[in-house]
């Protein structure tokens, strides 16, 4: 498969940008793709010292009513990986972790971004969350049972980070 890049254009600069990149396929043909370019992130999966994990609820713009999830968000310029899943848990929910560990970074299709996934455990709570200006959250204590709840029903869909959740709970072998 041999795809050559001939060009890119921004097509969007807005809170996210979309990069236009056209390429010339193994066919001979060229084809343009509308990539989203943002930040690379980290998303946390973290559980408390009880071992209950720790979620955010919270609002989206794309689907337009509030969604669950772990705590994530944007890796700043220079910073290391790490350090942003540390800053992010802490924003997010008041809570530090015990323990974090790296468990996978993740490439998308039509994005450059990176996603990093971490697991926290033994997070004790440290302060009230922090959140940006934008962000208008609540933390949820909920049970592995109560995750794995949410995993397991097809009709589910409010929580959005069943691949760190299933990366986290196969780590810590639940």
């Amino acid at each position: 498969m041999n795809w050559k890049k001939i060009g890119e254009r921004l097509g969007y600069d807005g809170w996210r940008k979309i990069k236009v990149k056209t390429f010339e396929l193994p066919n001979g043909r060229e084809a343009e793709f509308d990539i989203i370019s943002n930040y690379s992130f980290v998303t946390v999966a973290a559980f408390t010292q009880e071992g209950e994990a720790i979620l955010i609820r919270q609002y989206r713009p794309g689907p337009e009513r509030e969604l669950l999830s772990f705590a994530e968000g944007a890796i700043d310029e220079g910073e290391a990986p790490e350090t942003a899943a540390h800053r992010e848990l802490l924003e997010e929910t008041g809570y530090a972790a015990g323990e974090l560990i790296f468990l996978k970074k993740k490439n998308s299709a039509y994005t450059d971004q990176t996603q990093y996934f971490f697991l926290a455990k033994n997070c004790c709570f440290l302060q009230p969350p922090r959140p940006d200006d934008s962000e208008f959250l609540s933390v949820e204590i909920v049970t592995v049972t109560s995750l794995k709840a949410l995993l397991n029903d097809p009709e589910e869909d409010a929580f959005c980070n069943v691949d760190a959740a299933y990366l986290a709970m196969a780590y810590l072998g639940v």
